[in-house]
This record gives C-alpha cells, structure tokens and sequence, in this order.
C-alpha cells in the first residue's frame, strides 16, 4: 500500500501502491508527527524542507488500509551552502562561479543547499557523490547571454584520433551545441532533489523564436546527463526548457520520482524527459504539460548504431499525468540502436495529440528494433489519436524522399527497423477527438505481435478529420477509428467502441 521511492536528510518520496491512474478519487490528509502538512490526491507525493536525521510520523486520513508509517530522514555527511561561496541569489548577478566552487570544493558524501533566491547562472556542473538540494523558492535560472555560454564539442577525438568520446548530442546525431544549464558527463551517484525550480528562460532569452536558425539550432537544456549512472532527480519543477527539457544520454540507472516538468503549449521543441540510449530508467509520479513530445525514448541516428551500439532497455514509466503535449509516451524516431522493455501502467493522459506513439522509417537500420512494449491500465481523455505506429515518418533532411515514403515493397536490408511485440490492455479512452489505432508497417517489415485487448474506446461527438501519423500520400478518413496496414498477426480481443467510427484494416 505504500513505498518509499527515496529517503533524503531533506525529505522524502512515496508512492501509494494501488491500481489507480496517478491519483486516487477523493483528496487525503497528511500530517507530520500529529500536525497538519498537506492535502493531495496523488498517488506520488514529494514531502521536503524537514530536518535531517529525524524522525518522523507520517499519519494520514482519508485513505483506506492505510494510518501511518514511521521514517528517519536521512543524516548529512556534509552541508555546503552555496550562500558561503558568494552565490548571491538576487537574480542579477551571475552566481555561476560561487555554485560550481561549492560543488567542486565539496567533499564525497556532499549536499549542496541551494536556499531561497533566484540564482542566474550559465551553466552549472555535477560532481561524483555531491547531491544538490533546492529549497523551496529557490530558482536556478539560466543566463540567457549567449556570448557567456559555454559550447559542448559533440564528438571530440583523443590526441592521435584512435578515439572517440560523445559530449553532446542534438536529435541522434554527436554535435556540437549549446552546455545545458544543468550538466553532467562521466558521473557518478548523483541525487537533485527538493521544492525548488531549474528554469531555462527559453522565451525571455529568445530561443523559442526562429529556432532553426543556425546560430541557436542546438539549443540548450535544462538537464543533460551524458554517461552518468546512479543519478535521481526527485521533487523538482523544470520549466521553459530553450529545447528537451530533460535528457539522460548512454546512461544507467537514471530515476525521476515526483518531477514537474513544463513548457508553454507553442514552445518549439520543448520535449519533457527524453532517455536516450539509456538502461534501468524509472519514471514515477512525474507530471508533464510542454510543448512537444511529453516523454520521448530515443536510441540515436544511424551513425550511433554503427559505431556506438547501445540500446535503451528497461524503461519503467508509472504513476505520471501527461497533459497538452504533442505525444504521452513516444518512441523514436532516433532509435537506431533499438528500444526494448518497456512497461507504461497507471498513468493519466490528457489532451495530448497522442497516446503512445511509434515513429520510424527506413534508414534508421536493422538494429533499429522496438521491442516488448507494454501499455496497461492507462486513461486517456480528449487524446486526438490514442495508439499510433507509423514506419514512414518523415523526419529529417531526406524524410520526403521517395526512398522514406515510398508504399510499394522494397529490399529489407541494413537500414530497415522493425516494430513488434507490443501490448495494449485496460485503457479507457474517452473524448477521443481523432482516431483509436493507427498501425502502418512497412511492406517489407511488417509490425508484428501487437494485442490489443480489454479496451474500452470512446469518440467524441464532435471529431477532427485529419491523417494521425506524419507522413506523406495518406488520404484523410472522416471518423477514422481503426486503421491497420502492413500488420502481421495483430490481434484485437474484447474491446469496447463506443461511437461512429471507420474501421480499416489491411492485415496480413
């Protein structure tokens, strides 16, 4: 009925384990040692700004099965304020030398406290075995003076050019950009933590404008994770991101528990959490409303599978609300070296364009494999489209080539991907403004093994007629519901339409 996600000397993070989605029906007490603290809904509640080495007596009313706990908050090797190194917290002076000195002059076992104050900074670099703790109120916010920032070199070459190592990436590909506000390479044991706010100043700053301009193309992050393992990111608020709000890059063992991730609805590019080529990824309790993808699992370009393999696997996806956002949880369309394992349950998805979501295309390669995907116990309300895989999405340069949309059968070679393996059951869709399910494979390379089952579908009275997958030469269906092509034993077991709708499939 309850679990601890993570102890903190801070804080902590629980989740009530129950089948809900995100939260449960009727709000519910929390008091602390006997006092009132607060009142929520939420199946994942963040609780900090206690006293370190404590304990307490986490009583609650109004939940069944469910009276108190008792807890220890954790105890501090070491405090360092970054108050103490000069950082002044006024949200004019630059306070990136006096953050980064209480970071790196903190010994292991560290907690950097950030309190109260708005903190400008360039950029701000992690540490093995230093955790950061935001206080409530404080804000570290990013310096929006270009000439200021530093620049990331994508793939830099040792001394003799006999080796790579990857600094930076931009949408699958190892290229220079802009140093994300928050960013780590090659670390270790890391936990960001607390009430407070990383702020990217994407619309004050101008990034949101003219973005494909060459000069500000590679835009920053708020958080960029490249090569690091054992990182949390628990409680914290990210917002107006220049670009991906936050990134794990070829890293393990990366958690977000109980984050709040936001971007203005026009924001271009302002994608949520987007793990890329990492392993042992949870996402829990977190909350999204941006301006692009809300969480997208991406693998690379077709360079990376060939001289960088690394597959994301074991992705854990549970107890989050997704709202606005072009897509909930998407896949791809960098995923050249494949996406296997992933499980979505529990979570609340409103008005985003799109529920799950596969997008690929010839060219990402034959390690370019979506696999074993399980999609449980979700609802959905107002989605315009609630399933779709699309295997001729036109992105990039070339993405309108004849070789990218081409309908007819041809060679399966290097460069095909393939999609199979997915699962679909107990979601309960209403207000559904386009269509339910959308599957079109390649003829070459079919998508395979997909049940859908247990499903209730419910279209809305008023509905939009538009084609739910980017791509190009598919004619618009009015009231589309269903639509399969180029499927191979596709399965739909015992669900419920409710509502006019079309039902298209070209199975073989």
């Amino acid at each position: 009925m309850f679990k601890i996600l993570k102890n903190t000397p801070f804080g902590f993070v629980f989740e009530l384990e129950n089948d809900n989605c995100y939260h449960v029906d009727n709000e519910y007490e929390i008091y602390l040692n006997g006092k009132f603290h607060s009142a929520t809904n939420k199946n994942v509640v963040s609780i900090f700004g206690l006293k370190s080495n404590t304990d307490y007596n986490v009583s609650f009313k109004g939940l069944d099965n469910l009276s108190f706990i008792n807890i220890r908050t954790e105890k501090p090797e070491y405090i360092i304020n970054v108050r103490d190194y000069n950082a002044t917290g006024d949200g004019i002076t630059c306070d990136t030398s006096a953050i980064n000195a209480a970071i790196y002059s903190a010994p292991k076992n560290s907690t950097v406290f950030i309190p109260k104050g708005v903190y400008l900074v360039n950029q701000i670099f992690l540490k093995n075995d230093v955790d950061i703790y935001l206080e409530k109120g404080a804000v570290i916010k990013q310096n929006f003076n270009r000439s200021q920032l530093a620049i990331l070199k994508g793939y830099q070459r040792n001394y003799d050019h006999s080796e790579v190592t990857i600094n930076a990436s931009w949408e699958g590909s190892p290229l220079d950009c802009y140093c994300s506000l928050i960013y780590g390479k090659d670390i270790k044991n890391v936990h960001i933590y607390g009430d407070g706010e990383i702020n990217g100043n994407g619309e004050e700053g101008g990034w949101w404008k003219d973005p494909k301009l060459k000069n500000i193309a590679f835009r920053q992050r708020n958080i960029f994770l490249v090569e690091c393992e054992n990182i949390s990111i628990s409680g914290i608020i990210t917002r107006n991101s220049s670009s991906w709000n936050v990134h794990p890059f070829y890293s393990t063992n990366i958690s977000f528990y109980g984050v709040y991730i936001e971007s203005i609805e026009t924001s271009p590019n302002t994608d949520g959490l987007n793990p890329e080529s990492c392993q042992n990824v949870e996402i829990i309790g977190c909350k999204f409303s941006v301006g692009d993808d809300c969480i997208a699992i991406k693998a690379g370009k077709y360079f990376m599978s060939k001289s960088h393999y690394r597959p994301t696997k074991n992705v854990v996806i549970r107890n989050c609300h997704m709202e606005k956002g072009h897509g909930a949880v998407v896949i791809g369309s960098e995923m050249s070296c494949g996406v296997e394992d992933v499980l979505v349950s529990k979570c609340l998805f409103e008005e985003t364009d799109r529920g799950l979501r596969v997008k690929t295309r010839r060219g990402r390669g034959s390690k370019a494999v979506v696999d074993n995907i399980k999609f449980s116990n979700i609802k959905m309300n107002k989605v315009l489209h609630c399933f779709v895989v699309n295997m001729f999405y036109f992105c990039d340069p070339d993405g309108k080539s004849d070789y990218v949309k081409n309908k007819n059968v041809t060679v399966k070679d290097d460069e095909t991907p393939t999609v199979k393996n997915i699962e679909i059951s107990n979601i309960s869709a209403t207000e559904i403004i386009g269509s339910a399910i959308f599957i079109y494979g390649l003829p070459e390379s079919k998508v395979e093994n997909i049940s859908i089952k247990n499903n209730s579908f419910q279209f809305a009275d008023k509905r939009i007629n538009e084609v739910p997958a980017m791509m190009d030469d598919f004619e618009v269906i009015e009231n589309l519901g269903v639509y399969i092509n180029n499927g191979e034993n596709i399965k739909l077991k015992d669900n419920n339409f409710i509502g006019e709708f079309v039902n298209i499939t070209n199975e073989e």
